[in-house]
């Protein structure tokens, strides 16, 4: 019993020292705050590799939110611009659209960021309005998410269609290519991201990337020049690796390096045809954000796979100019051949129209002519074979029947075609006529009356084939001497 008690009695003294040297332990350390120093959850101003900040709790979903910036507030926006905000609208209608101007995005930088904060100090003292617009896009990205857009970018396609179904959850970031030249006919390794147009999570991961890199670039730019980012006066193209599109490709190739342990770069994207996911980043294929770019050989909208339209409206690189750059020398000799093919095609194309309506002409004209002869040798055939058709003379009104002199040819139209030959080259006397009163005079014969009566006079042709050349001719004279009668007549009646 005695036993028993002594090991109780151990068992607790062991137990009140553990106890009391846990609660020594707490008190000597309490002062130190360590989740300050080690955060389980990076803040948005927290500057930690992509790989510190990986997670593989549940992403947030995309915020319904459109970004636009621009120099004037949206009453003030051009009509064009303002189609272009409208088709966001109309095709995201569950989404707000806010358009941040230069004075608002300055205040939108100084309450959401801390002022002493690096991101404050670089937007602030940057001066350069370009530079400005491609950061306070990164950062409106990576403090609230949604949508950021170009003010000249339309949208096609509702924001919720654009993530296949099965990638959206492993998705934090959507990009897309702007220009793949391995697609157009000189090969050239030219390769570009998008920055009109991306889509976010809020807190992306990869946005910090790029927000910290892009910060870096303005530092060491500045210090190039031997000056301050107040004073800082970029070149174009400078602009473009600096803060812009070309800034955005390195900066996610970098990213996407370091998540994935293997090199990234252009040759991981060029020529693909659908979304492909690197790490948490979604790249398009060209079509989806550069349908309709002049250097990017990726179709045009119509082709359905177009998500946003980018119009190029933007002025920025008058302001910003330095030349053609490479790029763009090789890129305008190219489409300055294919619009010279393009001129050679369509001209062939012409003289092949003319060629085939010139040849349907003649055609035409060759078988219109066959048709012409073929009726005219009709007609002479049935001139040949038909009978007379003089013999059947319509008869006169029965007035004029009775009215008219009897006619010398039809009185001898019974005789031998001889003997009424000799009777019309004989010599006729005008025999006087009773000239009735006016109202009782006899009608005028016209010209249709002379031709009739010429036609009783002609032979059939079994008449005319048995006289001589001589006696044809002395009947010809005999008609036209019986044609100047009757018009005498005619005139002596009148």
């Amino acid at each position: 019993m005695i036993l028993l008690y002594g090991q109780h009695l151990r068992k607790a003294t062991f137990a009140l020292s553990a106890l009391f040297s846990y609660c020594f332990i707490q008190q000597l350390w309490a002062p130190y705050d360590f989740s300050s120093k080690f955060p389980t959850k990076p803040s948005p101003t927290t500057n930690t590799s992509p790989a510190e900040s990986h997670s593989d709790a549940p992403l947030e979903d995309f915020p319904k939110r459109m970004w636009t910036t621009g120099p004037l507030s949206p009453t003030r926006l051009k009509k064009v611009d303002a189609e272009h905000v409208r088709t966001w609208m109309d095709q995201n209608q569950d989404h707000r659209w806010e358009l941040l101007t230069d004075g608002a995005a300055e205040t939108y930088v100084k309450d959401n960021f801390t002022p002493n904060d690096k991101i404050s100090i670089t937007y602030v003292a940057l001066q350069d309005f370009i530079m400005r617009a491609d950061l306070i896009r990164y950062l409106v990205l990576l403090k609230d998410g949604g949508v950021y857009n170009d003010v000249d970018v339309g949208c096609l396609k509702p924001i919720d269609l654009w993530i296949p179904q099965h990638l959206k959850d492993n998705t934090s970031v959507v990009l897309g290519i702007e220009v793949d030249n391995e697609m157009g006919p000189n090969k050239s390794p030219i390769f570009e991201l998008v920055n009109w147009t991306i889509l976010a999570r809020r807190n992306a991961p990869f946005m910090r990337f790029l927000v910290d890199r892009v910060i870096a670039n303005l530092e060491q730019s500045a210090a190039n020049h031997n000056t301050t980012l107040h004073n800082l006066n970029p070149k174009r193209q400078e602009v473009i690796d600096v803060t812009g599109p070309m800034a955005l490709t390195q900066a996610a190739f970098a990213y996407m390096s370091q998540r994935t342990g293997t090199m990234v770069n252009m040759h991981n994207f060029t020529k693909m045809r659908r979304p492909k996911l690197v790490a948490d980043i979604l790249v398009m294929p060209i079509n989806a954000f550069g349908a309709g770019h002049q250097v990017s050989w990726s179709g045009a909208d119509e082709d359905g796979s177009a998500l946003v339209h980018h119009y190029f409206a933007g002025s920025w690189k008058t302001t910003h100019f330095d030349g053609p750059t490479e790029e763009e020398k090789k890129a305008a000799e190219e489409i300055k051949k294919a619009e010279e093919e393009q001129k050679r095609r369509a001209e062939e194309e012409e003289q092949k129209k003319k060629a085939e309506e010139e040849q349907k002409k003649q055609a035409e004209e060759e078988e219109k002519r066959k048709q012409t002869e073929a009726e005219r040798t009709n007609l002479d055939q049935q001139k040949t074979t038909s009978p007379d058709q003089n013999q059947q003379k319509p008869q006169p009104p029965p007035q004029q029947q009775q009215q008219q002199p009897p006619n010398d040819a039809a009185m001898h139209q019974d005789q031998p075609p001889r003997q009424r030959q000799q009777q019309a080259a004989a010599p006729q006397t005008q025999q006087p006529q009773n000239v009735p009163p006016p109202d009782e005079q006899a009608p005028v014969d016209t010209d249709e009356d002379l031709t009739a009566s010429l036609e009783d006079n002609l032979f059939s042709l079994d008449d005319l084939a048995a006289l001589s050349e001589e006696e044809i001719q002395e009947l010809e004279k005999a008609a036209i001497r019986e044609m100047e009668k009757q018009k005498e007549m005619g005139n002596m009646d009148k």
